[in-house]
């Protein structure tokens, strides 16, 4: 089997941000470590029941997995290492958070292989960063990348938000030159979602939050693909952008419809044609995996028609698109054939294009992808 990517879910953070719908949960230091043990006893538990499989990407992401104690941190890879046959080039990534790096930290995940760093910035002034509910300001953003630096993990990503509350083209052309004037390998730059739940969603309800205007947002997308591209950035998913040999392997995984596995309290994996979910508690995680119970909050079987959805609304995302010779190849020429109707009919709105065997996005159709997404799920 080809090598698997591997997403562990560290559900910690100091401060919930006021735009943040991930599951995270602040104040829960008390159990890091054992929640630390439990996704070791999970992952061990799995390559008992599978065998000794091979990964080639590892992402730690959260909430901020940099809070955890760098023993905690080193014990999860470490286990990670001795339950899976992890390549020799494997892309290691650890999401950080500035105020939460130090020295120590850094050493013991550049001594344990982490070999790439996400760093969250979102914006580089000040007043938005405190706007967000960020606990991190630009000084503390540049001190994080020379405490990474300093001990060799070089292969920084950023991610920066546009369409703020407040934020103008200023700040985000500011942002832009920020990010790649210190020399970023890789830029997430994603449009602001306001979703459920936030408390700048309960705001806007209200009328206490400035909306932001759709055509300057839609600037500032452009925008971003120019200053990026002038500045050596290859846009190569819609909202991601990387210098030569450094894309983002490990989500190129989700993209292009690879199998992975998801250890941690709401972690989700795809495997042999399965995707299954882990309860979002992490004290049921926790208590579920010491009960030697299962974590799996929902299991299904995907089928192959789900199986093509995805892949065609999922690699749509890239910037190159999607081969419908290798899609043909994989799910047969009729299962293909369903969607042409649709694909012909986005094409007329000037939203997709065919260039040989690829499909892919236009322009225009950057700007409608969702438009364009839902019309295969």
């Amino acid at each position: 089997m080809e090598p698997v990517g591997v997403y562990i879910h560290i559900p910690f953070c100091v401060k919930k941000c006021n735009y943040c719908d991930f599951p995270s949960f602040p104040g829960f230091e008390g159990i890091f470590h054992e929640y630390a043990s439990a996704v070791c006893k999970e992952m061990e538990r799995f390559a008992a029941e599978h065998g000794n499989l091979s990964a080639d990407s590892v992402f730690i992401g959260g909430g901020t997995p940099s809070l955890l104690s760098a023993e905690d941190v080193t014990g999860i890879i470490r286990t990670l290492r001795s339950v899976l046959k992890i390549t020799a080039d494997a892309e290691i990534t650890l999401e950080a958070n500035p105020g939460t790096i130090n020295h120590e930290k850094a050493l013991a995940w550049k001594d344990t292989g982490v070999t790439r760093i996400s760093l969250g910035l979102q914006a580089a002034q000040d007043h938005l960063l405190r706007s967000m509910g960020r606990i991190h300001t630009r000084e503390m953003f540049l001190k994080s990348i020379e405490l990474v630096r300093g001990v060799g993990i070089g292969n920084i990503n950023t991610d920066i938000i546009f369409g703020l509350p407040g934020q103008t083209m200023d700040d985000w052309l500011e942002t832009l030159e920020f990010a790649t004037g210190n020399n970023m390998n890789h830029i997430s730059a994603y449009s602001l979602q306001i979703e459920k739940g936030t408390p700048w969603f309960e705001l806007q309800k209200n009328g206490e939050l400035t909306y932001v205007d759709e055509d300057l947002e839609r600037e500032m997308y452009h925008r971003a693909i120019q200053r990026l591209g002038e500045n050596g950035y290859c846009h190569y998913e819609i909202s991601n952008f990387a210098r030569p040999g450094y894309v983002s392997r490990h989500n190129l995984k989700y993209w292009t419809g690879k199998p992975y596995l998801g250890f941690g309290a709401s972690a989700s994996s795809f495997f042999h044609d399965e995707r299954v979910a882990n309860v979002g508690d992490p004290l049921e995680y926790i208590r579920k995996i010491r009960e030697n119970e299962s974590p799996w909050f929902s299991r299904e079987t995907i089928g192959k028609s789900e199986k093509l959805s995805e892949r065609f609304f999922l690699g749509l995302r890239l910037i190159q698109g999607i081969s419908l010779t290798s899609l043909e190849n994989e799910f047969g020429r009729e299962a293909i054939n369903h969607y042409s109707d649709t694909i012909r009919q986005l094409e007329g709105r000037q939203l997709l294009v065919k260039e040989g065997e690829m499909l892919r996005l236009t322009k225009k159709g950057l700007d409608f992808a969702n438009q364009v997404w839902m019309e295969f799920i």
